[in-house]
């Protein structure tokens, strides 16, 4: 509503919070690892923080001038190319490990990959046609007759929200000592996220759900589009 003031306020608003969240999982992912002694090397581990940090802006810079240039969306760009990186390590493993998997059960993995590919891009190009009617219509007027709705509205921002909130309580586990409670409460819903069906896996899927319905009321709003409607005689 408020035009370009609006927009430079959200710009900074989320560049500020940027800055917070990288510096402090940038600090967590220094002490987990475990490479440097945080009490003794403080102004080294301040360092590595702070070149954390501005590769990440980097990064927010390079995906805007992306998007800028009309090359395509840049941080779609930047998720894409870390999946496709993370992507190529899994086939490395699976095609690597002969101790667990055979010939044959190589190949039904890799089948499985592509037909869950060709579903998703299936699933993600889908649209459902709303028919539209119009009060006042003419049979020369060249007017829309239907709303095409993305079935995949919120896309896969919902999994990007979910592991976003849940690499919150890492960062928050990394500043705990190892006999807290809460950190062995975070090491356990990590690993039955990851490793086998526990907690993790459906607090994650039950976020996954959550910030679905969340994005596609944030993207497609109905009363906008019944105030538009009507504003065209249309319903």
């Amino acid at each position: 509503e408020q035009g370009s003031i609006g927009k430079y306020k959200i710009n900074f608003i989320t560049r500020l919070l940027t800055l917070i969240i990288a510096f402090g999982q940038g600090l967590a992912s220094i002490i987990r690892s475990q490479l440097f002694d945080v009490a003794q090397q403080k102004i080294l581990v301040l360092q590595v923080v702070f070149f954390l940090v501005v590769g990440s802006f980097i990064c927010i810079w390079l995906s805007d001038l992306i998007t800028n240039k009309g090359i395509g969306n840049g941080v779609s760009i930047f998720i894409v190319i870390s999946i496709s990186e993370n992507l190529s390590k899994s086939f490395k493993s699976l095609l690597s490990n002969d101790a667990f998997f055979s010939t044959s059960q190589k190949i039904l993995v890799l089948l499985s990959f592509l037909i869950l590919l060709i579903l998703t891009i299936i699933l993600c190009s889908s649209y459902l046609k709303i028919p539209i009617s119009y009060a006042t219509y003419k049979q020369n007027d060249t007017i829309q007759n239907h709303i095409p709705l993305k079935i995949n509205t919120s896309g896969i921002l919902p999994i990007i929200l979910a592991n976003t909130f849940l690499n919150i309580f890492p960062t928050i586990g990394a500043f705990l000592s190892n006999d807290n409670y809460f950190k062995k409460f975070i090491i356990q819903l990590q690993e039955s996220q990851y490793y086998y069906l526990g907690l993790g896996f459906f607090v994650y899927l039950l976020l996954i759900l959550l910030f679905s319905f969340f994005s596609v009321f944030i993207m497609l709003d109905p009363y906008d589009i019944a105030n538009h409607l009507s504003k065209q005689d249309a319903y």
